[in-house]
């Protein structure tokens, strides 16, 4: 009986890809009998790179005056003009195993071998907690002597909370401000690149990554047409674990120093080199060592565009080592431990590193692919539990269809692992259809 729904699970899916790329197909050659098809689709555009990719471009200086703006509107009696953007999102998930993040795929929630959990298996689940509206309104403002400069006020939110009874609470994902090239509010990290990133059907998107959103004061300017850099301030992301049960906390004392340069050749690549730097502080009773202890990430990621075909596919990549940096690795940072250990005897902080490739393959102009791995690792120290995450890993490969410009669904298949120090590990698959639609 269990071999039979193995079987007929793995039908099920077989056939969902299959009548999609029926459906797809169908539509694309309805548009080829009524449309002329362009030579290339640029990035930017419906069908374009990365099509779940829904966040915002941070703009800054003279980029902020584009006249187009598109779909914003003005508030009259003023010189602002606002766009209002979103979407709605509804994902049906399937577990074929025991993940205790039953909204998105992380892997520090999967159970190993042996824990109870483990037994539990699988189920499924019903949401719409990724629905999202921003609000972004743009104009200049106007010094004493009479400079300008443009401005942007940006705010997200969406209901992406994992309590279930915060299921219906919205929740700020960004909240920021623009003035010429200084943005201060909560955004990207410095060491994210957006562009690079796979477009999964899974709000994690493979969470063995470096990054986040934090509240920030960051600076961006040229380096001649086709390199930018950026430097930021950015609150501190840490975690120390403490196996003791020592007397004291973890009290972060400077910000997270964060700068990069990025390439963008004309046609759309890119390539970004990020480094970070900061401090890991514990204070405690006198009988507890005060200590401080620096970290540090480097980080490189990038997009390279590939035309294959009339449609441009896309090989997207990234990685990077450092010491302390688990904090900010999702999956590292599950149970909480991710950044050091500390000891009667200081602060040790564990070196990790972390990479992550993806393809994206367009196989007409309104049916998509993408496959995509990521894996991290982290060294742990004599001091902490055998039950530590000490490594994890992914793959995806989804289906995406756009039946319409502002529409589109799609199913994903996705495995990951985790492993403990004690070596110890728990693998998990879970299936994911989504519908979306967008409302600009």
């Amino acid at each position: 009986m269990t071999h039979f729904l193995k079987r007929f699970r793995g039908s099920i899916l077989f056939m969902s890809l299959f009548f999609m790329v029926l459906i797809g197909r169908a539509q694309d050659q309805k548009e080829l009998e009524t449309t002329t098809q362009p030579d290339t689709i640029q990035p930017g555009i419906q069908g374009s790179v990365n099509p779940l990719q829904d966040n915002p471009n941070l703009y800054s200086g003279t980029q902020l005056l584009d006249d187009s703006f598109p779909g914003s509107l003005p508030l009259f009696g003023t010189n602002v003009r606002m766009r209002i953007g979103g979407f709605v999102k509804a994902d049906f998930i399937h577990d074929f195993d025991y993940v205790g993040d039953k909204y998105e795929f992380e892997l520090g929630s999967i159970a190993v071998e042996g824990s109870p959990e483990r037994e539990l298996g699988g189920l499924t689940t019903f949401h719409a907690k990724q629905t999202r509206v921003n609000f972004d309104f743009r104009s200049k403002a106007t010094w004493k002597n009479g400079t300008e400069f443009p401005m942007q006020v940006y705010f997200e939110f969406d209901y992406f909370f994992d309590r279930d009874d915060f299921r219906f609470i919205p929740r700020v994902r960004l909240a920021y401000g623009v003035i010429g090239r200084l943005l201060v509010g909560r955004s990207w990290t410095n060491s994210a690149d957006l562009a690079a990133l796979p477009g999964t059907i899974d709000f994690s998107a493979g969470d063995a990554l470096h990054g986040g959103r934090a509240t920030q004061i960051r600076f961006k300017d040229n380096l001649g047409k086709k390199f930018t850099y950026t430097i930021a301030l950015e609150e501190s992301i840490v975690q120390v674990d403490n196996p003791s049960g020592l007397e004291g906390a973890y009290r972060p004392q400077l910000p997270n120093l964060a700068a990069n340069v990025r390439y963008q050749s004309n046609n759309g690549s890119s390539f970004q080199l990020g480094l970070d730097v900061f401090s890991v502080n514990w204070r405690g009773p006198s009988d507890v060592p005060n200590v401080s202890e620096t970290g540090y990430a480097i980080t490189g990621s990038g997009r390279q565009l590939i035309s294959l075909t009339n449609y441009k596919d896309a090989f997207l990549y990234g990685g990077g080592f450092g010491t302390g940096l688990g904090g900010k690795i999702i999956s590292l940072s599950w149970d909480g431990k991710g950044s050091g250990v500390i000891t009667e005897n200081g602060l040790d902080l564990n070196q990790a590193w972390w990479f992550f490739a993806g393809y994206n393959h367009y196989w007409s102009k309104s049916l998509n692919s993408t496959i995509s791995t990521a894996w991290t690792e982290t060294d742990l120290t004599a001091d902490q539990l055998d039950s530590t995450i000490k490594k994890a890993g992914s793959a995806h490969v989804n289906l995406i269809w756009f039946p319409y410009e502002r529409i589109s669904t799609g199913i994903e298949y996705m495995w990951g692992v985790r492993e403990n120090k004690n070596g110890v590990e728990g693998t998990a698959s879970r299936v994911q259809f989504m519908m979306k639609f967008k409302f600009n």
